[in-house]
């Protein structure tokens, strides 16, 4: 008969059995999340939420680990009666139907929520009614943007690093529809400031929204291997008030 390394099996049940593992490990997620925020130059997306669900573990499980010792050496006073009233609330309960359809129901429901909620932003961002639509298209090795008024134009780079003679310019608290597509191999049209990155394809057009809520000057770059002039293409987006376009 087959088998397995008992050594092994006798590790990894040692290591998801001790609480005081995870209480190791749970920092780094915190601690991933808070580089994340920074690298991405934006609060709003992941914010301190992971630092603190990280730190709420780390207390939840130091709890579970500081009362193992007490089960065997004994526990009195305060501590005991908590510990107690816990055991009761848990064991009680646990032939009672309407509450265990409860705590069952309860958490169902917030995934249907969260769920529409998500199947709400997928769908924002998969098409419908374009509003500002611009389309722009990838060129070894320049961009080609065409603005719904007809205006079309092409941006090179120029002598000045990452910079280019004709930026995009968007206007102010304005929502746009990109329309990204590629006329020979593919590119990616990536603008980090906005969280904003997708490839473009040749034969197939790409839509992203993009909400220009911020003003100044926006640089990108084609994070596509596309040729040996790939270091050649990068993006400009400046948004300003309509009153200076």
């Amino acid at each position: 008969m087959g088998g397995g390394d008992p050594l092994l099996f006798q590790h990894l049940f040692w290591f998801f059995g001790h609480p005081e593992v995870y209480v190791l490990i749970l920092p780094g997620f915190g601690i991933v999340s808070h580089i994340c925020m920074r690298i991405s130059n934006n609060d709003s997306s992941f914010g301190y939420y992971g630092l603190i669900c990280a730190m709420a573990s780390i207390v939840c499980l130091g709890s579970v680990v500081w009362a193992l010792p007490l089960f065997v050496y004994g526990i009195h006073g305060l501590p005991r009666r908590i510990i107690e009233s816990k055991n009761i609330a848990v064991v009680l309960p646990s032939e009672a139907c309407l509450l265990e359809f409860v705590w069952t129901f309860i958490p169902t429901l917030l995934i249907v929520v969260l769920c529409f909620y998500k199947l709400n932003y997928l769908t924002y961002y998969s098409g419908g009614r374009f509003s500002n639509p611009v389309k722009i298209v990838g060129h070894q090795w320049y961009w080609r943007y065409e603005l719904s008024k007809g205006v079309m134009y092409d941006s090179f780079i120029t002598d000045i690093i990452n910079s280019v003679n004709k930026p995009l310019r968007l206007f102010y608290k304005t929502p746009y529809s990109l329309l990204v597509t590629s006329a020979d191999v593919i590119h990616s049209f990536s603008i980090p400031d906005y969280r904003l990155k997708i490839d473009a394809v040749p034969g197939r057009i790409k839509c992203v929204k993009l909400f220009a809520d911020r003003l100044g000057v926006f640089k990108g770059y084609c994070t596509e291997l596309c040729g040996v002039g790939h270091r050649y293409m990068p993006i400009v987006i400046e948004v300003v008030l309509s009153k200076n376009i």
